[in-house]
């Protein structure tokens, strides 16, 4: 008696059996529709694209000298073109 894995849940179960123990679907099935797939892609995408954007900024911002900043003109406190 040889085991095969369910289609659905991967579960080994004995070859003439006509319903999974695991799962309760037909073993010889075929798995899921592929739009479940293609849906559970497209979220994963959807959640590392951020985190992905993310690093790579960070990466820019460190890889990136450090422009100096303008120094402001120093004010003189004297006040200029007033005599005694």
């Amino acid at each position: 008696m040889a085991l095969k894995p369910c289609k659905v849940c991967g579960t080994l179960n004995a070859e003439g059996v006509e319903t999974c123990l695991s799962c309760g679907h037909d073993p010889e099935k075929s798995k899921r529709p592929a739009i479940f797939r293609y849906l559970a892609v497209a979220i994963v995408l959807c959640l590392a694209l951020p985190v992905a954007s993310g690093l790579i900024n960070w990466i820019l911002l460190q890889l990136k000298p450090e422009s100096p900043t303008p120094s402001q003109p120093q004010v003189s406190l004297r006040e200029v073109g007033k005599s005694n």
